[in-house]
């Protein structure tokens, strides 16, 4: 096959790139900086391409006030492209470059498609991938490089887990000499928060454009640096809390400290699509189908046989690509977990499909209720036909209708929303079982049936979150009674008493924990702040409530319940369905929807029946006590339940 070696392209038409992994580079005309930009496009075969640089940069204002001069024709470019070129054109000799915005034809949506799907391809082949990061106007990138490579020196010879200082701030300006970088309130700390802040970092595009190249160098203003000790540094600079405010005294108008969106661009993402859009869901794309075409390139290899499933087609409609990435996704994973990022929880929008994840609108799971639960035992997903694409035709089982979810949980000031979601907990349900096991029911479904801490991933919850919840609600009895020691007092130690009260009766037989009780000190001190907060309450209550709550202080962790707590119930919708058990679910939800198990889904999921249809809208998952384990399959293979499809609009 004749190789190309350099056709003069026509500017104002763009001749047709007719063969398979032909592509454009840009011949950047030499020149000083006075010379108007000028330049020729030549079409190249990408397997005999002659050595080029690709420019990896945003667009910025789209306001179109720049141009070069190609074969003598006018090609009008964004200001930051030309800002870009003006600083890497030589004044001896012509660079030859890929960029983008010049050597794809922007108005021609099939070789658009085309292109991006060979952005992996050219990125990878460059001899070098030049990162544009803007210009340097308020002169900060040498105070930035400075203390990347002092970092760098770091790393070299503390090694990189080197932590200058184990605690959960930015570090302290004697930490930060006694390891040779400037104290926090240097430029240079002000100048790398800048770095980190600017907007290249916020672009999904780049991702890849970094992640596969074999050299790569970062360019700002007229500062340059690698990009491998730009990723050393802000690996060193995670590690040790620089995230956190450069003040001393963080306050409200804290100055910034270092952004984390560079972490994800340097790197080197890979993984499943559904992984790097949760991922990349921060990212920004001027194009919403670019939030998932420029993650293709991405995906892991030996997922490479479902490829053709899914490619870059700028002909198709934003709505059309995001149903497709959606069954894409559930036919390779077999799962219904794409669902449970839909973001549609306050209210589904009528103009798109309920069942679609807006990927454009960020997708990080809100819910996290997907940890160890197994709904749907160990079906998998099959999508059923359709004739309609933005219909998502699923089989799965229907457990019951919800009857009450008139409550939305918050953590506010006691009596709080929980406390609300209890009372009705008690008066629907209090006839169905014990009130210390329904007690514990209700808070693992408050918490989605899992505990999370700060420095934990979430876990199955166990009875310890039961006390953890007591030893909150307590604690917030306490702290009501410090900060309003005047605003009834009896009314907080009684419900102190009653609290403790049920601890005991839990701890009897319902709870598998077996208290060791805290030395007689900790009652000393639970009395004496009792008594500050309530002098007028009889020595013998306050010495009945510090004996009850022996049982608490053991295994105590308030923010255990807090976190897990605000992991997946805040702000959730409680439910009661018919057949007395509780959930928690979207806000969208509301009474008369229904609940169901569909195959391959991890969680029970929300769903509303039209009128006069056999279609269903998607509200979205929940959590129900009772229902996260298979028990719904195993009612299916024993006749009990029986399948039905919906048919989700």
């Amino acid at each position: 096959m004749q190789a190309y070696t350099g056709e003069f392209v026509e500017p104002s038409v763009y001749s047709n790139l007719l063969e398979d992994e032909t592509f454009r580079l840009l011949r950047l005309t030499n020149g000083i900086c006075t010379d108007e930009l000028q330049g020729q496009l030549m079409i190249h075969r990408l397997s005999d391409a002659p050595p080029y640089e690709a420019l990896s940069y945003v667009w910025g204002d789209a306001t179109i006030n720049g141009h070069i001069k190609c074969a003598g024709k006018v090609l009008p470019i964004t200001p930051n492209l030309t800002a870009a070129l003006y600083r890497l054109r030589s004044t001896s000799a012509d660079r030859l470059l890929w960029v983008d915005q010049l050597c794809i034809n922007q108005d021609d949506l099939q070789e658009r498609s085309k292109q991006v799907s060979m952005m992996r391809s050219i990125y990878k082949t460059a001899e070098r991938v030049l990162v544009w990061l803007g210009p340097d106007h308020e002169k900060q990138a040498e105070h930035a490089k400075s203390l990347v490579m002092a970092i760098v020196q770091l790393v070299s010879v503390a090694g990189e887990d080197e932590m200058v200082e184990e605690m959960m701030h930015f570090p302290a300006d004697k930490a930060l000499i006694e390891h040779g970088l400037p104290p926090r309130d240097h430029p240079q700390w002000d100048a790398l928060v800048h770095l980190t802040g600017l907007p290249y970092f916020t672009r999904v595009w780049v991702i890849q454009e970094v992640s596969v190249a074999s050299k790569v160098l970062m360019i700002w203003g007229e500062t340059e640096f690698d990009m491998l000790d730009f990723r050393s540094a802000i690996s060193w600079a995670s590690r040790n809390n620089c995230a956190f405010s450069t003040d001393v005294e963080p306050a409200k108008d804290s100055k910034p400290g270092i952004d984390a969106a560079p972490f994800m661009v340097v790197n080197r993402l890979s993984g499943t699509l559904l992984q790097l859009l949760a991922r990349t869901e921060a990212c920004r794309a001027s194009d919403p189908r670019d939030k998932v075409y420029a993650l293709l390139g991405l995906v892991d290899n030996h997922h490479d046989r479902f490829k053709p499933l899914l490619k870059a087609d700028y002909t198709l409609p934003l709505v059309r690509v995001y149903c497709d990435t959606t069954r894409y996704v559930i036919s390779l994973t077999q799962s219904l977990e794409v669902l449970c990022y839909n973001v549609n929880h306050s209210s589904p929008e009528k103009s798109v499909p309920s069942w679609m994840p807006r990927f454009d609108l960020g997708i990080t799971d809100p819910w996290r209720l997907y940890g160890e639960h197994e709904a749907c035992g160990n079906t998998i997903a099959l999508i059923r036909e359709t004739n309609d694409d933005q219909f998502l035709s699923l089989e799965g089982v229907r457990i019951d209708k919800i009857q009450f979810a008139d409550i939305i949980l918050e953590e506010d000031e006691p009596p709080d929303t929980t406390s609300k979601a209890w009372d009705l907990a008690m008066d629907k349900l209090s006839g169905t079982k014990a009130l210390q096991s329904l007690f514990k029911d209700f808070i693992f479904v408050v918490t989605g049936g899992a505990m999370i801490d700060d420095i934990s991933a979430p876990v199955l919850a166990d009875d310890t979150l039961v006390l953890d919840f007591l030893y909150y609600q307590i604690s917030r009895i306490f702290q009501t009674l410090q900060t309003a020691p005047t605003k009834q007092p009896a009314k907080c130690l009684k419900s102190m008493l009653e609290m403790a009260e049920i601890a005991a009766s839990l701890m009897d037989g319902v709870l598998d924990i077996h208290p060791k009780h805290f030395p007689s000190q900790q009652s000393i001190e639970t009395k004496d702040q009792l008594t500050q907060y309530h002098p007028s309450a009889p020595p013998s209550v306050i010495e009945e409530i510090a004996k009850r709550l022996e049982s608490i202080w053991m295994d105590k962790d308030w923010r255990r319940f807090s976190i897990s707590f605000a992991n997946a119930g805040e702000f959730r919708r409680f439910f009661i369905k018919k057949q007395n058990s509780m959930g928690i679910g979207p806000q969208a939800m509301r009474s008369g929807d229904i609940v169901c198990v569909l195959f391959g889904g991890r969680t029970p999921f929300v769903l509303r029946p039209y009128p006069n249809s056999d279609r269903y809208a998607f509200i979205g998952e929940c959590y129900i006590h009772g229902w996260m384990h298979g028990e719904a399959i195993e009612k299916w293979r024993q006749g009990i339940l029986r399948s039905e499809c919906f048919t989700l609009d």
